[in-house]
């Protein structure tokens, strides 16, 4: 009877420690974007409000992400057929001159913003982290990890969520 009590004591911490991992690492945290200072790579503040009335994609990543770069390398692709009317926007807690070299040297189409607080001083675990924001500023959809924005039937789910 004592052995299947630890059994079973011992299956419940596995699976709660199971939980709290795909919940920190697998689980996109709510963000209030309004409460996070923001700059353009060029060091000028922005106002979370300035983007009202605009259909987004919100990413945040790093230089040095693998898939980070591999997401941006087709949502570079996909940019100006299938997403012209949304604004993909990089958030970076990366030192701004990075932010600025990155900008730079890749030329995407894409607004890149320094974000003065860590990734996990706000819940951001795991990156890239992604968030489909309508033109009312509501979060309509987030993604922890990659997505494919090489399948049409994700991109045509995705902007339909942003109306």
């Amino acid at each position: 009877m004592a052995g299947k009590l630890k059994y079973i004591i011992f299956t419940v911490l596995i699976l709660l420690i199971a939980l709290f991992f795909y919940n920190k690492y697998r689980v996109a945290p709510s963000v209030d974007f309004n409460k996070l200072t923001l700059f353009t790579a060029e060091g000028v503040p922005v106002k979370w409000a300035d983007f009202k009335g605009k259909k987004m994609v919100v990413s945040f990543g790093a230089s040095w992400c693998g898939n980070c770069m591999d997401e941006l390398k087709l949502l570079n692709s996909i940019k100006e057929k299938e997403l012209s009317d949304v604004e993909v926007i990089i958030i970076s807690d990366e030192a701004i001159e990075r932010v600025q070299a990155f900008k730079d040297h890749k030329k995407y189409p894409f607004t890149f913003l320094k974000m003065n607080q860590v990734f996990n001083s706000i819940g951001v675990e795991a990156i890239p982290t992604t968030y489909i924001i309508n033109t009312d500023l509501e979060i309509k959809d987030e993604t922890v990890g990659y997505i494919d924005w090489a399948d049409v039937s994700t991109v045509a789910h995705l902007k339909k969520l942003m109306e």
